[in-house]
């Protein structure tokens, strides 16, 4: 895959007069830059970089842009130092902070002691240092040991940047692998992928061809397959069977594989770099089925947490039907017996699921569970996977209702709500559940108190969830936990010429 150009790359060459601003965390610097082009003339430029100092002589390449604020800037995707031009910039190189131990005076005593062989003695003979005035034994160490992270730092960046990553990721693989970045990289550019949010396969096997590594290696063979299988939540599975592997990875590296695409896969199952399981298909013939390893353990997760065995809550069924004949009195509602056994039911399973299309009733039976769970001193939380679902739950139950990212407080990247620090709930009711995938489940499950009440609320014929998997379908299909099916058309409803093709 090639990525489109949408500008060709400018260069700019210059000396960094003074650093504006410099981020540690992530690199991101603007600073001012004295132009090789027009003497005189500073330039503003923006780019990620782990250390920058003044009085370096750098190339930067990228594009000129004009902020509507700041003006003029040149915006670099990637800068390379150079050896600095002057003794003058040298000196202000030196003396910038960049070594700890050598201020500007110092940093003038070395220019004038060795002029245009100040550099080299840095890299080749830094004993020598000692001949300068006011540098002794225990200062020439932390010289020594400074330039030598300088060094490195420089070498990495260098390396990174000569193989297309950009100044942005490779102030974080520095930052992530330190002094083995280099090592690493060489030995598995494809980790760059896993380790690293925004760069997928495909910067990662750009990076894996640059370096050298063969196109038909298994090395770039076993990262296109993990790449497939993770992609394919993306396409709404969990699992691949050998022949869309196949097909995809071929497709994806531009190599025929079929004479040893089955011994990688076993490989990499011994080496628990994915799971396998053998299925039936529609046929009823067993297949292998191949997982990324995260959606393998979520689905197992899922299955046990859903089929796990819990004792019934116990109530006298008489004092339920006595509380609903009243509800309904004072509701003015009509209940169908579907309706009826599914509230009567519901408030006593571990675990239950109450489905059905349009115009059934779904909303009405919500609605007396959860006053009926009130009645019964139950602390009940709603909540639906998006955020109009959840607004719309709230103003049919007059209750609040919370998407469930907001319900498991998705914070930094992860979900605070988990199995150490669970919700604080006996009974737990999600609406529009044909729209959760797997990991949501998964996640969702992880937090749920030991002996708190689930309810998952869906029509099992709309359109499945955007992530992988079809859960609420399958947990149906199952018949592991109670099912609730409301199949009766209400009057208001039956006039909707909508309602009557849904149901068909």
């Amino acid at each position: 895959m090639k990525e489109k150009q949408s500008h060709i790359e400018e260069v700019f060459r210059g000396v960094v007069s003074r650093v504006t601003y410099h981020n540690p965390e992530n690199g991101w610097s603007v600073i001012r830059v004295q132009s090789y082009e027009q003497m005189g003339q500073l330039e503003t430029v923006t780019l990620f970089q782990t250390k920058v100092f003044a009085g370096a002589t750098m190339e930067f390449y990228g594009a000129w842009t004009n902020h509507p604020q700041y003006g003029r800037q040149f915006k670099a995707n990637r800068a390379i130092e150079k050896k600095p031009a002057t003794t003058a910039a040298l000196e202000k190189y030196l003396g910038s902070g960049l070594i700890k131990g050598v201020g500007p005076k110092t940093a003038r005593k070395i220019v004038q002691y060795f002029k245009d062989d100040t550099l080299r003695i840095f890299e080749h003979e830094t004993e020598k240092l000692l001949k300068v005035p006011g540098i002794a034994e225990k200062k020439l160490e932390t010289i020594r040991q400074a330039w030598f992270e300088h060094r490195m730092i420089r070498d990495v960046m260098i390396f990174l940047q000569g193989h297309g990553i950009s100044t942005l990721f490779a102030v974080r693989i520095f930052k992530k692998y330190g002094e083995r970045s280099i090592a690493l990289v060489e030995d598995d550019p494809y980790r760059l992928a896993n380790d690293f949010y925004g760069i997928g396969f495909f910067s990662a096997d750009k990076v894996a061809l640059s370096i050298g590594i063969p196109a038909d290696s298994e090395k770039r063979i076993i990262a296109g397959i993990r790449h497939v299988l993770a992609a394919s939540r993306e396409q709404g599975h969990c699992y691949l069977t050998y022949e869309q592997i196949l097909q995809e990875v071929q497709q994806l590296l531009d190599l025929s594989l079929a004479s040893q695409l089955e011994q990688i896969l076993e490989r990499m199952e011994d080496e628990n770099q994915l799971k396998m399981r053998v299925l039936q298909n529609a046929d009823g013939c067993e297949q292998k089925c191949y997982y990324a390893k995260s959606l393998y353990y979520e689905e197992l997760f899922v299955s046990r947490a859903v089929g796990r065995t819990q004792v019934p809550q116990q109530y006298d069924d008489a004092e339920l039907f006595q509380w609903l004949e009243k509800y309904k009195k004072t509701k003015n509602i009509i209940l169908s017996d579907e309706q009826q056994q599914a509230v009567l039911s519901v408030v006593q399973q571990p675990f239950s699921v109450l489905t059905g299309g349009p115009g059934c009733g779904k909303t009405t039976t919500t609605l007396a569970v959860v006053d009926l769970l009130q009645y019964l001193r139950k602390k009940v939380l709603l909540a639906a996977p998006t955020g109009r679902a959840a607004q719309r739950m709230s103003e049919v139950i007059g209750r609040e209702a919370k998407t469930l990212h907001r319900l498991l407080e998705w914070q930094g990247g992860i979900f605070q709500k988990n199995d150490e620090a669970p919700l604080d709930a006996d009974f737990l009711i999600i609406d529009e559940c044909s729209m959760l995938d797997i990991s949501l489940t998964a996640a969702l499950l992880k937090a749920v108190p030991q002996d708190c009440q689930v309810l998952f609320i869906g029509d099992a014929d709309q359109l499945p969830s955007v992530g992988a998997g079809n859960v609420l379908r399958d947990i149906i299909r199952s018949e592991v936990v109670p099912c609730y099916r409301l199949t009766k058309v209400f009057r208001q409803a039956q006039a909707s010429k909508i309602i009557q093709y849904a149901h068909k």
